[in-house]
């Protein structure tokens, strides 16, 4: 847009609330405010002040204007919304309780059958919660095989004890992925008598594992006992919260000599299930494919060969269109001068779609930081922050993060599908600059309404107000809620609506609370969706870290959350279709519990139509899982294992990894006998 061309309005977000907990259960009224540009001569509604109100979260268009020597006014429209919220004990998170979270896990579960120990799980809720996230902090100390012929140089070593088998920020941790397999209202088969009395009766009950995801790099450091690589910890130092949050994989264009070596694919960013394979995603390398049911590693996936090269940098996030029952992955291959992103697409049977060799590759200018993206039925949609990048010193230097310096506004970029019937097309818009930066936007969903208008939801981090203390990189991590701040920004839920045709963008604040982990039933997924859920931070708008679980209803404006006891911290809330599902939030809602009192952790089932109720079970793993990142659910059609083809298939992973003197070490997609079942599937899967 031509600068002279660009009226740009905005109003201070101001909720007029109660409070981030009640009592008792209440409601309270949020206004938001909707900004529209109106010419001189057009009327002007009274302010929001005439009302006696705030104008709450800002809503702004970036449009060029139609030539006029008239100036145009800024209009406020109010609109009501309703918030519920449910009884809590405290205000206040128990920090010390949160950062017993960021501790290394020793020891896996292989397969272990879990019960509730609060309320029943539901007989329709069938189907396997995969979730993923760093679980090593002290590099290499997960104990070898007990009967592994190597040994490692030096034993594993509790977390703080060797501050240089310590990783500097608790996202660089190796990943590790829990699998919760729910059996639903199933009933042992014993009508063989033979086999009658080893069927395990798993009614009500919930088949559960945990295991590292064997990378190249965490095998090497597990061999080594000590820390081999330093992952991203140069462009992330603990404090100025906005580095934290970016994930920027730059080392290939450094001049240094090894630099690029240290680069460490942790696997911890992310988990997919689809066409019955289970990956493993981390922003700026190659996925792992991991065993469905047990979960051990088979290797690096290049999806079949879609992926060309071994080096190329793959995004941490996979999308879904659900309608047509497609996922679709994203890489850029950065430059300075401009970059390529490449966005693939597969069929139900994760082979490449036929249109178009289900790729398609776009220029993207200067260097491309693409952290998210979203899909549409047509198009996909990435949003570039733009940056300031001193070259030799970004080639030269050991941090090349701190380099980098973010622009004020950032790029849409909305790409047409291969399947689409324009495949490669882009066009590419400007955010609006109203003080924050789109630089680490979260988008949760995206979709095209009848007139065209693409409309996509996110999470939207506010840089400036992280705390600019500095927490010198030790652990523990965050024990306390101003050390919590230096690695975190306020974050808060947006919509924007991109006008392709009239050429703006719209963008309106949902909710102003501290969230986290926004998702919504898959199964809306590319279409247009009416519930959001969320995990939320117990503070309001403060910035806290993720505790309770919060629904917004996009249609009603109306949200509805619930929080556990101050020392429980819950994570990414997952959706969870229920079987026979009708409606949109007819289901269930997973998360990972973590009682940092205890140090134990649980999985919480809550009704997807009633978050205020709080959890209609919890499932005790007997462990404690580490806070984490991203997770999936399969439904019960394509991952309704029973406990015994789980448990078999777990002993039988476990004695390959034991006699294997490498401990399970795998490089990619191809072994040294060639190509492996799962592998000749991808490929050769039409002959097949």
């Amino acid at each position: 847009f031509a600068r002279d061309k660009v009226f740009h309005c905005s109003t201070k977000s101001s909720f007029l609330r109660l409070g981030p907990r009640f009592a008792s259960r209440r409601k309270m009224k949020l206004f938001r405010a909707t900004v529209f540009l109106l010419s001189s001569s057009a009327w002007a509604p009274p302010t929001p002040h005439a009302f006696g109100f705030q104008p709450s979260s800002p809503r702004i268009h970036h449009a060029t204007l139609p030539k006029t020597t008239q100036e145009p006014h800024c209009a406020v429209q109010l609109h009501a919304v309703t918030s519920e919220q449910t009884a809590s004990t405290t205000t206040m998170p128990d920090m010390q309780a949160y950062a017993n979270g960021y501790k290394t896990v020793f020891n896996e579960i292989s397969c272990k059958l879990c019960t509730p120990v609060q309320g029943e799980l539901p007989k329709d809720l069938v189907g396997t919660y995969y979730r993923c996230g760093p679980a090593m902090f002290s590099a290499g100390s997960l104990p070898p095989p007990k009967t592994s012929l190597v040994k490692p140089k030096q034993p594993p070593v509790p977390d703080g004890v060797d501050p240089t088998r310590m990783v500097l920020h608790p996202f660089e941790g190796d990943g590790a992925v829990l699998a919760v397999t729910f059996h639903g209202d199933t009933k042992p088969d014993t009508t063989d008598a033979d086999t009658a009395d080893q069927v395990v009766d798993t009614n009500g009950k919930a088949t559960v594992r945990f295991k590292y995801v064997r990378t190249n790099a965490f095998t090497n450091e597990r061999k080594k006992g000590k820390k081999l690589y330093t992952g991203m910890e140069s462009t992330r130092s603990m404090d100025n919260g906005i580095g934290n949050d970016l994930t920027l994989p730059f080392f290939r264009h450094h001049l240094l000599p090894g630099l690029n070596k240290l680069r460490k694919n942790t696997s911890n960013t992310r988990t997919v299930y689809f066409g019955k394979k289970l990956l493993s995603l981390w922003s700026g390398g190659l996925p792992y494919k991991l065993d469905s049911l047990a979960l051990s590693t088979d290797g690096r996936s290049q999806l079949g060969g879609a992926i060309k090269r071994e080096d190329s940098a793959l995004g941490g996030k996979a999308a879904i269109d659900a309608a047509r029952n497609r996922i679709l992955f994203y890489g850029i291959d950065e430059d300075s001068g401009s970059s390529q992103l490449n966005l693939y697409e597969f069929n139900a049977k994760f082979q490449p779609i036929k249109e178009n060799d289900g790729v398609v590759q776009v220029k993207l200018p200067g260097l491309a930081m693409v952290h998210d993206f979203a899909v549409t039925e047509n198009y996909g949609i990435f949003v570039q922050p733009l940056v300031k990048v001193n070259g030799m010193q970004y080639m030269l230097s050991k941090e090349p993060g701190k380099t980098v310096a973010l622009e004020e506004s950032s790029l849409v970029h909305v790409v047409s599908r291969a399947s689409s019937n324009n495949p490669g097309e882009i066009q590419s818009f400007q955010i609006p600059f109203d003080g924050f930066n789109e630089a680490n936007l979260q988008l949760i969903n995206a979709y095209e309404d009848r007139d065209g208008i693409i409309i996509f939801d996110a999470i939207r981090s506010d840089e400036r107000t992280s705390s600019k203390g500095s927490s010198n990189n030790k652990w523990p991590w965050a024990t306390s809620l101003e050390n919590y701040k230096t690695m975190s920004t306020k974050k808060s839920l947006w919509r924007y609506q991109v006008h392709p045709r009239n050429g703006f963008i719209s963008k309106d604040c949902i909710a102003n609370e501290q969230i986290y982990f926004g998702v919504i039933n898959s199964q809306k997924s590319g279409a247009m969706h009416r519930y959001i859920y969320a995990a939320i931070g117990a503070t309001g708008e403060d910035v806290a870290p993720p505790q309770g679980i919060v629904k917004y209803d996009c249609k009603s404006n109306t949200q509805e959350s619930w929080f556990p006891e101050s020392y429980e911290f819950c994570g990414e809330p997952m959706y969870a279709s229920g079987i026979g599902d009708t409606s949109e939030d007819a289901g269930y809602i997973l998360s990972v519990l973590f009682n940092g009192k205890e140090e134990e952790s649980e999985v919480v089932v809550l009704r997807a139509d009633n978050i205020s109720q709080g959890p209609i079970a919890r499932i005790p793993l007997g462990m404690a899982v580490p806070h984490g990142n991203h997770g999936c659910f399969a439904s019960g059609e394509e991952a309704n294992w029973t406990y015994e083809e789980i448990e078999r298939r777990a002993k039988l992973a476990d004695k390959m990894e034991s006699r294997g003197s490498m401990w399970n070490e795998v490089k990619s997609d191809f072994s040294g006998l060639g190509l492996r079942f799962d592998d000749m599937e991808e490929y050769f899967g039409d002959l097949m």
